[in-house]
């Protein structure tokens, strides 16, 4: 697997374009211009067929809807997340810059599977930062959204958020098997491992 990461948007949200080795290819959150993101596709050749949603909170979805119509692609987000992918008041778009709805063409739940050519990840419901949240998990891989950063959580006072939900979902992650490389919605990369031994909010 083959992960870009370029952070857009306002508040820098990480954009990630992950391609299997024959190029097929799915965005992960979508916000800021979306010209970077297109000169990044043409240049290496991918063929982008889903986007998938992490939550719905305006800096995530914010360019979705246009990025999916260029590429004619499928969005992917989370069942009980709906509510907030349509209310421009919970996904807190109507407070910057001007309403956004989603409506994903494919919604998941817990235990389901996304497959992206080659490419594997298994859903797994973290709620808290949002009603819906959802980490995609590959093989030896999370992409946690805004449930698990660095060091840190998401944030649970914006609308629908939850602290003991949140709390739950992070008790979930560190009791996954081994390791992971963690990539979030917003700084660095970081492990499983690490978060699990110096992240005060996982233990």
């Amino acid at each position: 697997m083959k992960i870009a990461c370029y952070a857009a948007g306002s508040v820098g949200t990480n954009n990630y374009v992950i391609s299997d080795d024959n190029g097929i290819t799915a965005i992960i959150d979508c916000d800021g211009s979306p010209a970077p993101l297109y000169q990044y596709v043409e240049q290496n050749h991918l063929k982008v067929t889903h986007i998938l949603l992490t939550h719905g909170h305006y800096d995530h979805i914010g360019s979705v809807n246009e990025v999916a119509a260029h590429f004619c692609c499928k969005i992917v987000g989370a069942a009980k997340e709906m509510p907030v992918f349509t209310d421009p008041a919970l996904n807190c778009s109507q407070f910057v810059g001007g309403p956004i709805i989603v409506h994903p063409d494919i919604l998941v739940s817990e235990g389901d599977k996304v497959t992206v050519g080659d490419m594997e990840f298994d859903v797994m419901e973290t709620p808290g930062h949002t009603v819906g949240s959802i980490c995609f998990i590959g093989k030896d891989i999370i992409f946690s959204g805004d449930t698990l950063f660095q060091g840190s959580c998401g944030r649970t006072d914006l609308p629908t958020g939850d602290w003991d939900d949140i709390k739950k979902s992070l008790k979930r992650l560190a009791a996954l098997p081994g390791d992971y490389q963690v990539y979030s919605g917003h700084g660095p990369a970081t492990t499983l491992e690490t978060e699990r031994r110096t992240n005060p909010y996982m233990r």
